[in-house]
């Protein structure tokens, strides 16, 4: 292949980029590599497409071949920076180091928000507020919604939800097309509709800071449309979000519907700053009765608990914020104190907890992927304490007021951000939080320890002095 065949395929490829079109970038890619294996732009034009597609795994092989195929310092700098988004929903720490690479090579702007974004994932919050602010100096990519991420983890929520906000309808999923103004300030509130935008979760965390008289319109997630419903009675609920048709808003509109807010949007005028609130979603109580029901046969133990121990999706940190499931077995020894475990896994873990010898409940008509929220509420309601890693269980125990003992990562999502206190979380008063330490290493056996030494503690709470002279005598007494 000539070198004008192949500038003239560079030139196509520059086409398809800017169509957004990766399927062609990538067989345009293919076609140079074939006869030039070397190619650096070739690699790193196949790299940006699967990097497009969500294919991190894919893209870091190419650009780590990339990386080695030239020396020119711009070059260099951009497939290090590529390397960092490969990486940073999954590695993120190696991700700061190949961002900070990509600067040693030279200048570029983007890479400011993406060491932003990163550094706070991290643990790094001052230092990302640093990299935002060099991102806006150098005209690169608005970091707003990064910097909010770090100012909320500091506890400053009257600058951070500012900048949340700026976001609005650049997020994915946020912009809905409702017609209507963003709620301002000094507007009826009871004349808004607020939005779902992110998961299950988000939408149940970001609701405790809704007002309980709320009478607006709240549209939501199919799942949590029936636990809002009843938990938000004054406002008029539709569980419709990610539906392509609104049959509602017309009628919603003639009513007098005059604005809209994001939920996340919430925060910005009804919580200035961190707080923790008791319940304020209710579970069905035919449905917790229902649970309680089925706890108790056969007959209840002392004490019922909830567990997972998978967090998240790969792409929000599960391999950081999951438990390992030999970590898990370890609570077979307290089985034998009265304690009925109940998996709260949504994915199939029966032949798992067989083979581990763990009697554990497996109730999955409330915990299966894609399960009515209000089936999950009213059996968590029904447990005595909840013990998950950072997921949206812990958000659903926390807006019941159920006992939840959350087993934290080391750098967490701002929410359980370790300003909120060592045994705190934001949000939520029945949750506390046992953490993941540095010298932890990213193994979770201390942090098992100490939930299994409290669980004993819970189910056997140490003697005092009065109650072990009470029971003396009552061995005298039976002498």
């Amino acid at each position: 292949m000539s070198n004008d065949t192949i500038q003239g395929l560079l030139v196509e490829a520059k086409r398809a980029s800017e169509r957004d079109d990766r399927a062609r970038m990538v067989v345009i890619a293919d076609e140079i590599l074939k006869r030039d294996p070397a190619s650096f732009d070739a690699l790193f034009i196949a790299g940006v497409a699967l990097l497009g597609s969500k294919q991190e795994g894919l893209a870091l092989q190419l650009f780590n071949v990339a990386k080695e195929a030239t020396t020119l310092p711009a070059a260099l700098s951009a497939v290090w920076n590529n390397i960092g988004c490969c990486l940073q929903d999954y590695e993120p720490a190696q991700a700061y180091l190949a961002f900070l690479e990509s600067l040693s090579h030279g200048e570029q702007p983007s890479v400011y928000a993406n060491l932003c974004n990163v550094s706070s994932s991290i643990g790094r919050h001052a230092e990302a507020l640093d990299w935002a602010a060099k991102s806006a100096e150098t005209g690169g990519a608005d970091a707003s919604y990064n910097k909010s991420f770090a100012l909320f983890s500091m506890g400053r929520w009257a600058e951070a939800w500012p900048e949340y906000a700026k976001s609005v309808g650049v997020r994915e999923g946020t912009d809905r097309g409702y017609g209507l103004p963003r709620f301002k300030a000094g507007e009826d509130f009871n004349r808004c509709l607020v939005h779902g935008e992110q998961g299950i979760g988000d939408e149940i965390l970001f609701m405790s800071m809704l007002p309980a008289d709320f009478g607006g319109a709240i549209e939501c997630h199919p799942r949590n449309e029936t636990l809002f419903a009843r938990s938000f009675p004054s406002a008029r609920v539709y569980g419709t979000l990610g539906r392509p048709y609104l049959d509602w808003l017309g009628l919603e509109m003639a009513q007098g519907l005059a604005y809209e807010l994001e939920m996340g949007g919430i925060g910005e005028f009804f919580a200035p700053a961190p707080f923790a609130r008791a319940a304020y979603l209710t579970a069905d109580k035919s449905r917790r009765l229902a649970s309680e029901v089925w706890l108790d046969d056969p007959p209840a133990r002392a004490l019922k608990v909830g567990i997972a121990w998978t967090g998240g999706l790969w792409r929000t940190g599960r391999a950081r914020r999951s438990i390992p499931f030999h970590e898990i077995i370890r609570l077979k020894a307290l089985q034998n104190l009265g304690v009925q475990f109940v998996n709260l896994e949504y994915e199939d873990r029966r032949e798992e907890l067989k083979s581990a010898g763990l009697d554990w409940l497996n109730p999955s008509w409330a915990t299966k992927k894609g399960t009515d929220t209000d089936d999950l509420a009213a059996l968590v309601s029904a447990l005595d304490l909840v013990i998950a890693p950072t997921t949206s269980l812990v958000d659903l125990c926390g807006a019941l007021g159920v006992e939840c003992w959350a087993m934290v990562d080391e750098n967490p999502q701002w929410r359980y951000s370790d300003f909120a206190g060592q045994d705190s979380m934001w949000f939520y008063q029945s949750v506390r939080c046992f953490r993941q330490q540095v010298r932890d290493g990213g193994k979770w056996t201390r942090v098992v320890g100490e939930v299994m030494a409290a669980l004993r503690e819970r189910v056997s709470p140490p003697q005092t002095q009065e109650s072990k002279e009470a029971q003396e005598a009552q061995e005298v007494a039976a002498e």
